[in-house]
C-alpha cells in the first residue's frame, strides 16, 4: 500500500514566512540580502519555489517579467490569467503553458506584496507529472503564510 504524498506534508518557517512541504522532497535555500529563493523539488523534474524580494516590486512586474522569460525561452508560450490567493491575500497571477523536450509543461505564478517583502511561487511540471503532484503544488501555495515584519 502506497501513502499518499500529502501525508507527509512537514512546516517551513523561516525569513518571515511559513509553508507546508513534503519531506521526501529536497528543499534547497539560497540567495542573498535582496532575495531568498526556497525550492522544493520531487525526484523528476516537477518544482515549486518561493520567491521573497526584499526590494517589495510591484506584484504585476514581477510576474509580467516571468512570463517574458519563459515566451523568450519557449517558442510556443501560451500564458492566461487567473484568479488566485497567496498568504491569504489576492494575487496577481498567471499560468503558462509551453513545450519543451517534446513534453507540455505548465508553470504557475502567483505574486503579491506584504509591506517588507514581495512574494513570488512559482510551480512547475510536465503535463504527466501534475497530474499526479498538482493537487500537492495547489496545497502547498495554499498553505503559505506571511508572518513576519521582516526576512532580511
Amino acid at each position: 500500500m502506497r501513502i499518499p504524498i500529502e501525508a507527509s506534508l512537514v512546516p517551513f518557517q523561516k525569513h518571515g514566512v511559513r509553508f507546508l512541504y513534503p519531506d521526501i522532497w529536497e528543499l534547497e535555500e539560497s540567495g542573498n540580502n535582496d532575495d531568498i529563493v526556497i525550492t522544493v523539488s520531487s525526484d523528476g523534474t516537477c518544482f515549486w519555489s518561493m520567491h521573497i524580494l526584499c526590494g517589495c516590486p510591484p506584484p504585476p512586474q514581477v510576474i509580467e517579467s516571468c512570463v517574458a522569460a519563459f515566451i523568450e525561452e519557449y517558442d510556443d508560450t501560451e500564458e492566461s490569467s487567473v484568479e488566485q490567493q497567496l498568504a491569504e491575500m489576492p494575487a496577481c497571477a498567471r499560468d503558462v503553458q509551453f513545450s519543451c523536450f517534446e513534453l507540455m509543461n505548465t508553470a504557475s505564478l502567483q505574486s503579491v506584496r506584504t509591506t517588507e517583502f514581495t512574494l513570488l511561487v512559482l510551480w512547475q511540471g510536465t503535463d504527466h507529472e501534475l497530474v499526479e503532484y498538482r493537487q500537492l503544488l495547489e496545497s502547498m501555495t495554499e498553505s503559505v503564510r506571511a508572518d513576519s515584519l521582516s526576512c532580511c
